[in-house]
């Protein structure tokens, strides 16, 4: 029985391989942001000056770069997924593809200004 099912633009194999892949990423990347916001502040609420004194250390901003980039990947990639899943016409892929890439590029320059500002702040 042949069913006549859309078809996209590869098999899906392997994006849906790294999209599992990078949960897991982010899943430790998550559990490594809680205990360094959370669980070394010694039960009290993490303040500013914390933060940025953090901030100081070589794998804090690392931390956090890492972080911006998997939790693009992983939310990019999978609304591409469910986008190319829902549209049959190619000319839309296109104009999706380009606005999710156009959307991951502007955060991903306001994250790493963002980063690299608390990076360089002085502690006070």
């Amino acid at each position: 029985m042949n069913k006549d099912f859309k078809q996209t633009s590869r098999s899906g194999s392997l994006p849906w391989l790294l999209q599992r892949i990078s949960a897991v990423i982010l899943f430790v990347l998550l559990l490594l942001h809680f205990i360094t916001y959370h669980f070394l502040s010694k039960g009290r609420a993490v303040n500013y000056q914390e933060i940025v004194a953090k901030a100081g250390s070589w794998w804090f901003p690392l931390l956090q770069f890492a972080f911006l980039l998997t939790a693009l990947y992983h939310g990019l990639n999978g609304l591409w997924s469910v986008l190319e899943d829902y549209t049959a016409n190619k000319f839309w892929r296109l104009v999706w593809y380009g606005l999710l890439l156009s959307v991951g590029a502007v955060l991903l320059f306001v994250g790493t200004l963002t980063i690299i500002k608390l990076y360089t702040l002085p502690v006070a």
